[in-house]
């Protein structure tokens, strides 16, 4: 939903809470506390007041959005423009867009990722043609000036940069962008980024799992446990993690130093996937912290699974905030 369609479906405070206690109890609202039907009238601040354990209750206590002190309506607004988000957005821009403070957008967004998490935990086993492939998140090494560069090349530069300073440029970093020279960066499998392996069927759902170490062991475990063996075949490049997937699933190879597609054998659907995430984390986060980093690869999994239908996700997760909960 589009915060046009948030702001005429619900267009009080009331109005959200009436419609989160009817995807929390259904027709009759319950206390939070004992389930009880036997409540007061609403009163002013919108509670109920629970006639058998004398609680004050609402739609939010035991819930996962306990204790918030912020009004339903900026959870409806957050949930709209976070969902309409295919590659994510900033805790920066959720402020601004929500006029929260940034620490309360920030807190907001990962309780939301958590709970999409929660949900792609329930995605049926993949099967028929499957794809499977790795990426590595984190910073892009930079092209810098090569000690083989030519020396003629370097007193053109001096040369230039003299002529400049003269003239009064300042050419010197500035801020937070040092641009340090880092001649031992490697790209690809050779990284000291952090890997995340995907899975995808087909026109179908994905998974994907930060993995600390690409092993045969650990992919192997991640396709008994994502995909149906029995009922599908797996396509991947010719990574050496990869050379015993036979023994457990019909498997082809494609070598991308030969090629990377024939007659539909590719792995361009999990490519794309990739995509998605690295403009993702690149174009709206910039940088993740690797403990967070499972919860951004849950949202990007979470709507890409969910890409066909924005109401849903949005009525989903807006269902999942409500789910009483354990404290």
């Amino acid at each position: 939903m589009n915060l046009i369609e948030i702001s005429e479906k619900f267009p009080t405070e009331l109005t959200c809470i009436e419609y989160a206690e009817t995807l929390r109890y259904g027709k009759v609202v319950k206390c939070a506390y004992c389930n009880s039907k036997n409540l007061s009238n609403r009163r002013k601040d919108h509670r109920h007041k629970c006639n058998d354990c004398n609680k004050s209750t609402s739609v939010t206590v035991n819930s996962n959005i306990h204790n918030t002190r912020l009004p339903l309506k900026t959870w409806f607004f957050a949930l709209a423009v976070i969902t309409d988000a295919k590659k994510g957005m900033s805790a920066l821009q959720l402020q601004r867009n929500i006029n929260v403070s940034y620490p309360t957008a920030f807190t907001m967004y990962h309780k939301l990722r958590e709970l999409m998490a929660q949900q792609n935990k329930s995605i049926d086993e993949l099967e028929g043609v499957v794809e499977m492939d790795e990426t590595f998140i984190g910073s892009k090494p930079r092209k810098f000036a090569k000690p083989e560069m030519p020396q003629k090349r370097r007193e053109d530069l001096d040369s230039e940069l003299k002529h400049y300073k003269a003239e009064g440029f300042d050419f010197r970093p500035q801020g937070k962008n040092p641009a340090k020279i880092n001649n031992n960066s490697k790209r690809g499998r050779g990284t000291d980024n952090i890997p995340v392996a995907g899975i995808v069927e087909r026109n179908g759902n994905v998974v994907a799992e930060v993995m600390q170490n690409l092993t045969y062991a650990n992919l192997k475990k991640m396709v008994q446990k994502y995909v149906d063996e029995d009922k599908s075949v797996l396509i991947t490049d010719n990574y050496k993690g990869y050379n015993s997937m036979k023994k457990i699933i019909g498997h082809v190879v494609i070598d991308h130093k030969e090629m990377y597609s024939y007659r539909g054998l590719n792995s361009n659907s999990i490519e794309s996937f990739w995509a998605i995430i690295e403009r993702g984390i690149m174009g709206q986060y910039h940088s993740v912290s690797p403990h967070k980093l499972p919860n951004y690869v849950a949202e990007f999994v979470y709507k890409y699974n969910n890409r066909k239908d924005n109401e849903a996700m949005f009525h989903e997760l807006l269902s999942q905030l409500f789910q009483p909960i354990t404290l």
